[in-house]
């Protein structure tokens, strides 16, 4: 599996190890149902499934007015570029639009899917822990290209004010999600990161919880933490998630969860030495 990691600024390929590095290229294709218009659906003239969906182009690719490979070229798309697909067609061809026009048919596998992960309102909750409980409120601050990658991460803030053991703890904490599948395969998996900096070893090496968003399970569940010692002995369960929103939630629930006595206590003594305690 390979994982990104955000840091501050830098993003890069987690593997096995919780540093910065290179990210890596990924190939997916999957195609969502669109269950708003019925099956058996004409576009130029060619049966096709209705589905919805935003994809980017992973290599230079052709757009054909039938799903063919012999079929006449009517234009191409860049690597890079933003494809909205409407419909699967017969085999591995999927129909696309272009500036509101139906165009044609592009080969399936070059397109790699895009979660549309923007919440623009804020999301607010509490979730109860052992001893305590923390009241948390997340909001969008935009995205970031990630190096190496065709998609971006959709970056968020979340402040958490908790209580636990008869102590308070108020600090913010960098969290984003991933636009593309994080692991290059053709299951809609999109990976969850929550940063804590107050436990920074380093600008490249801070605490980070990692979770994955499952759209085809509607889960979130625990993936891993960059401390083993701030990881509690039982793993949390998955939290259902239905969406982007409910995802962005869960993930904040489950990580707070996940994280252990150990965890509290060191964050205690990096507030007070920042005075932020």
């Amino acid at each position: 599996m390979q994982y990104i990691m955000k840091t501050g600024l830098c993003k890069g390929l987690l593997g096995g190890l919780w540093v910065g590095g290179l990210c890596v290229g990924v190939l997916a294709f999957m195609a969502q149902p669109f269950a708003a218009e019925p099956a058996g659906k004409k576009f130029l003239g060619q049966p096709v499934t209705p589905m919805a969906g935003l994809y980017v182009a992973t290599q230079d690719v052709p757009v054909r007015d039938k799903p063919d490979t012999n079929a006449k070229r009517v234009g191409s798309f860049d690597v890079g570029d933003r494809i909205l697909v409407v419909g699967r067609a017969t085999g591995s061809w999927l129909a696309v639009r272009n500036d509101g026009k139906d165009m044609g048919f592009v080969y399936g596998p070059v397109l790699m899917p895009l979660l549309d992960g923007v919440v623009k309102y804020p999301l607010s909750g509490r979730t109860v822990l052992a001893g305590g409980d923390c009241d948390w409120r997340i909001i969008h601050e935009g995205e970031t290209p990630i190096e190496g990658q065709l998609f971006n991460s959709l970056d968020y803030r979340v402040r958490l004010d908790c209580r636990k053991g008869g102590s308070s703890y108020g600090f913010e904490a960098p969290m984003f999600i991933t636009e593309g599948p994080f692991n290059g395969g053709v299951s809609p998996i999109h990976q969850i990161g929550i940063d804590v900096l107050e436990l920074a070893q380093d600008y490249e090496r801070v605490f980070s919880t990692n979770l994955l968003y499952d759209r085809d399970k509607r889960e979130v569940r625990f993936d891993g933490l960059s401390v083993d010692k701030y990881r509690v002995k039982k793993e949390p369960p998955p939290a259902t998630a239905k969406n982007v929103a409910e995802a962005l939630t869960a993930a904040v629930a489950v990580a707070l969860q996940s994280w252990s006595a150990e965890f509290w206590t060191d964050l205690g003594k990096a507030l007070k030495a920042a005075g932020k305690r």
